[in-house]
């Protein structure tokens, strides 16, 4: 099992200090991340609200990554068709070099039609558009020489000046939302980032959608089992969640002024099981409920809605040292 902080670095100008200040903090989690032993931290891409406020992932994740020796690093997710292929190719080559190989390279095709609207593109092509600037995108990576010939770029002989650390290869990782999409990504050999939040009623409904995707990785013809991210909002505290007053605050700040379809109050994200709040002992229930769905990486969504920074930390530390240890991997069907 591996476990993770992402950030949606969502912001709040009537409660968040200046943009310089909030950047820094994010760099801080995750400095902090990796004192603590968690695997990675992830950044999301967003643009034009401030439903997040990183636009370019590589930035704040090379900052990181000068600061830090263990850590993965990537984006949850680089939004691909509002990228050239092989500009972001070059941009994530360059973190996995600086990085010496810790990059996790996230990808989707982007669900918020203000972004699209943003950038004077239509959502109606954003599935050809994904297709083809993945297909790009991890021909140039490698630092080979290709051509390619499609229906948004064509390219002939065009080489990158660099390739990833030590050549190796990188699988991308795919935002998904549907299990007819997550079928169809395990068959191409991909790993899945999920945010269960926003697919899926209750969380074990969630089975459904790594059940498909783990039948098109079977069809794969590739060796393992694939590799299923989720992300879920976290906070551990002495008060049982019916209590947690704080946490409540915090996540209907977010719910409420996000661009989610789902806005669900604290309460309903409890029955649903989507978030981990509480005590230790509830919080290592909820997160294994998670698990036991088919999760091999749980990315902690932790600094949310304005939480305050010592608070995040004080609950990252506690999620470290009393709930991971006493989770389990999911069992294996037979």
């Amino acid at each position: 099992m591996n476990f993770s902080i992402f950030s949606v670095s969502d912001y709040y100008p009537d409660a968040h200090p200046s943009y310089e200040q909030f950047y820094k903090d994010q760099i801080d989690l995750a400095l902090w991340a990796e004192k603590l032993g968690f695997t990675g931290y992830f950044a999301a891409e967003h643009h034009f609200h401030p439903y997040g406020l990183i636009p370019d992932p590589t930035l704040i994740l090379t900052a990181v990554a000068m600061q830090t020796t263990k850590l993965k690093l990537g984006p949850a997710v680089a939004v691909l068709p509002f990228h050239n292929p092989l500009r972001v190719a070059e941009q994530y080559a360059m973190l996995d070099q600086l990085s010496k190989g810790r990059l996790i390279l996230g990808v989707g095709s982007g669900y918020l039609q203000h972004e699209f609207g943003g950038f004077s593109l239509s959502p109606a092509n954003k599935r050809a558009q994904f297709d083809e600037t993945l297909e790009v995108m991890e021909k140039a990576i490698t630092g080979k020489k290709f051509s390619h010939k499609g229906e948004y770029f064509n390219y002939k002989k065009v080489q990158l000046q660099i390739g990833t650390y030590e050549n190796r290869e990188i699988t991308p990782k795919i935002a998904i939302l549907s299990e007819l999409a997550s079928y169809y990504v395990g068959k191409r050999g991909y790993g899945i980032m999920t945010i269960p939040y926003a697919t899926v009623d209750k969380i074990e409904d969630a089975s459904a959608l790594y059940n498909s995707y783990r039948k098109g990785w079977a069809e794969s013809g590739k060796e393992g089992n694939g590799e299923v991210f989720a992300a879920i909002h976290t906070h551990v505290c002495d008060n049982p969640s019916e209590k947690n007053e704080l946490n409540k605050h915090h996540i209907e700040k977010y719910v409420y002024s996000r661009l989610y379809a789902k806005h669900s109050d604290y309460d309903e994200c409890l029955r649903r099981g989507v978030i981990a709040s509480g005590t230790p002992d509830e919080v290592t229930e909820q997160i294994q409920r998670l698990i036991n769905t088919g999760v091999d990486h749980v990315k902690l969504l932790m600094a949310y809605g304005a939480m305050p920074q010592e608070e995040v930390k004080i609950s990252m530390e506690r999620v470290a040292k009393e709930v991971i240890p006493n989770l389990e991997p999911a069992p294996v069907k037979a």
